[in-house]
């Protein structure tokens, strides 16, 4: 992270910030440079152009336009105005509800319409005679099978939640 004049405790605060972004990345797998993308753009005060961002990430301009594409899909950030300037300015989106609505439909439900195909195929592949451990096998595939269901039944009532609660 660069400092470029700015105040240092403004600068900690920046990477204190894009720090605990990029260490809940690791946890789900996502790029640094998107948690890091959106943890300097949260913790700006006021909204950020692609160039400030570049000017305070360490990051590749290519990962800082697919960073913000990704970004914007999720519904993380959003363009903001800023009558100065002709270039286009980025500040979170702290609706979470919305951020959780998107994921679940981005990726869960797209994830769970692919497992009721994948346990398809992981039926067939238990063997149908009774080799060692084929017991053992189906009813796990069937604990998979119950979680999925699970799953699927449980997610209209979390969006139904998220629905209701936008106040």
């Amino acid at each position: 992270m660069r400092s470029d004049g700015r105040a240092l405790d403004v600068v900690a605060f920046e990477v204190s910030v894009v720090d605990f972004f990029v260490k809940g990345a690791e946890l789900l797998g996502a790029p640094r440079s998107v948690a890091a993308i959106y943890g300097i753009i949260f913790a700006s005060p006021v909204p950020l152009s692609f160039a400030d961002v570049e000017e305070r990430l360490e990051i590749s301009k290519g990962s800082i336009s697919q960073g913000l594409r990704v970004l914007r899909s999720m519904g993380a950030i959003k363009t903001a105005e800023v009558s100065s300037d002709r270039r286009e300015y980025f500040e979170p989106d702290m609706e979470m509800r919305k951020l959780i609505s998107r994921f679940i439909d981005d990726r869960l439900h797209k994830q769970l319409s692919a497992g009721t195909d994948r346990l398809t195929q992981l039926k067939r592949t238990v063997p149908s005679f009774e080799a060692d451990g084929v017991i053992e096998m189906r009813d796990r595939l069937q604990q998979l099978k119950s979680w999925h269901d699970k799953t699927r039944a449980v997610l209209p009532v979390i969006k139904t939640f998220l629905a209701l609660s936008k106040s």
